[in-house]
């Protein structure tokens, strides 16, 4: 009798432990009539393995743009994928829809990023005839930098031995450099008055603008691009400081060619 009753006992303490555990209470997340379809059903897995595919492929992509496209079609396909499901997971899920917001937003900036910024029609030839190693952007950004100053005739635009912390580019009009006040050479459309200053320099701001090789002033009115030296310096990366260097050297090498006779380089520096 005692075994008996123990026995009872033991199989009574036994239902006590072990307690059912709770359903999943948590339903699609899509209508019940549209993830118990049976095309619901047989699409799933096409959806899912295109999904990890385009994931796939982007992470095979060397170019960024495609890779963040590649990866938002991929994440959307699994947000779809766990969406369709009659029991989704929802932390996948979530982290999936995060993935498409960050992916997106990193290809929408891509994108701007290689958009060609506008140009009007002046600035378009300005940046054939004189800019042209510059890239758009680049372009643009120094031209949003600089101010345009037109200055009257005999306005002194560099004095010799001087230093001055401003790069021009003449627009129209010329300028007349001396030295020892003897003339030496004439500068026009396309010069760069007192390059040679920041090219000393190597566009360090943190050196000392060397003097300025001779006086310059101009000659009848000159419409000038002016810029401060310490903010080109600043807007000057490593790629855009050589790309200046040869937009420079070109302008020289263009102004030693119309020169009808043998010159001094140095003349033409400036």
């Amino acid at each position: 009798v005692r075994c008996h009753s123990g026995a009872r006992s033991f199989v009574g303490g036994g239902a006590k432990l072990g307690k059912p555990k709770v359903p999943n209470k948590l339903g699609p997340l899509l209508p019940e009539r549209l993830v118990s379809h049976p095309r619901t059903a047989a699409a799933l897995p096409l959806l899912g393995n295109a999904a990890y595919l385009s994931l796939a492929g982007g992470f095979l992509c060397t170019d960024v743009l495609s890779l963040r496209v590649l990866l938002v079609c991929g994440y959307t396909g699994l947000v779809a994928f766990h969406a369709l499901h009659p029991r989704p997971l929802r932390i996948p899920f979530r982290w999936s829809a995060f993935f498409v917001v960050v992916n997106t937003g990193m290809a929408v900036m891509l994108f701007l990023d290689r958009v060609p910024p506008r140009l009007s029609e002046e600035e378009e030839g300005l940046h054939i005839d004189h800019f042209a190693p510059l890239t758009l952007k680049q372009f643009r950004a120094l031209l949003d930098l600089g101010r345009r100053v037109t200055y009257s005739d005999g306005t002194e635009l560099t004095h010799e031995n001087e230093s001055c912390h401003e790069l021009y580019f003449i627009l129209e009009g010329t300028a007349d450099m001396s030295r020892e006040g003897k003339f030496t050479s004439r500068l026009g459309r396309g010069g760069f008055p007192n390059w040679m200053s920041f090219q000393r320099t190597d566009w360090d701001p943190e050196l000392e603008v060397p003097n300025a090789y001779g006086t310059i002033h101009c000659r009848g009115k000159v419409r000038c691009i002016v810029w401060d030296r310490k903010e080109l310096q600043d807007l000057l990366d490593s790629d855009m400081r050589q790309r200046m260097k040869n937009v420079v050297t070109e302008s020289i090498v263009r102004r030693l060619l119309s020169t009808p006779e043998g010159a001094n380089v140095q003349d033409y520096i400036g």
